[in-house]
């Protein structure tokens, strides 16, 4: 019994995104990036940058938002796809604070976003 060749290729999303623009840096072993971060979920984000990654890239993440003073830091991403300046990103390692706060993040962009 074979694999198609589009299950290969398609994820089901298990988590909510939300919209956002907020900005960031992105590190990997041979560079620093800038980018804005314009969507998340609990287990990925959407980044357009100024330095090009590639598939498979492991980058720590560091993003700054106005609900809180510090930055948001994931230890560990891998990049899923790449379209030009945008990328995305699975979250690999993240300490439990930062979950908890990405976590809040998401759900308060949420309640906001929701239509009343």
């Amino acid at each position: 019994m074979g694999v198609s060749p589009m299950s290969k290729h398609f994820t089901l999303r298990t988590y909510q995104r939300v919209m956002l623009h907020s900005s960031s840096y992105y590190l990997s072993e041979d560079f620093l990036g800038k980018g804005t971060v314009r969507d998340i979920s609990a287990g990925g984000w959407r980044i357009q940058g100024d330095h090009q990654v590639r598939l498979g890239m492991r980058l720590t993440l560091r993003m700054e938002y106005p609900e809180d003073t510090l930055p948001l830091e994931i230890d560990e991403a891998v990049v899923q796809w790449v379209s030009g300046k945008d990328f995305g990103v699975r979250i690999t390692k993240v300490r439990s604070s930062a979950t908890r706060r990405l976590a809040r993040l998401v759900n308060r962009r949420l309640h906001t976003d929701s239509p009343t």
